[in-house]
């Protein structure tokens, strides 16, 4: 995962800052830490300090979190759409948010927290809000 993590870096996002665009990832650090720390039992700072190595060191300057309650995302997600991570248990899931939340808590000049638990359009415009 993290050597995906160094040549994404490498490959799509360095050359990408390098011409002055912006970059926008689904996932990143943050998610790392989030499933494999608090999700899977990781120790948090062995792996922000892997990832940290991997990614060169490249840091967002800005995280936008999604916060949406695990029951929530399992009403809006079905039964039949699931893959591997979204079969895991919920004591999973429920623990992989609150290390989100625990990230965001820790950086608040960094990460933004948004409620998603609005309509699609809603949720853009707090995510718009957030962004500016």
């Amino acid at each position: 995962m993290l050597a995906a993590r160094a040549q994404h870096v490498a490959k799509v996002i360095e050359p990408a800052l390098a011409r002055g665009d912006d970059v926008v990832c689904d996932r990143y650090s943050g998610s790392t830490l989030a499933y494999q720390g608090y999700g899977r039992g990781l120790d948090v700072d062995e792996l922000r300090g892997l990832d940290s190595w991997a990614n060169g060191h490249l840091e967002p300057d800005l995280v936008v979190l999604l916060d949406l309650p695990v029951e929530v995302a399992r009403q809006r997600l079905g039964h039949d759409q699931r893959d591997r991570i979204e079969s895991e248990g919920d004591s999973f899931l429920m623990d992989v948010h609150e290390g989100f939340r625990r990230l965001a808590a820790q950086d608040p000049v960094r990460w933004r927290v948004v409620d998603a638990s609005g309509t699609v359009e809603q949720v853009a415009a707090l995510v718009r809000r957030a962004v500016d």
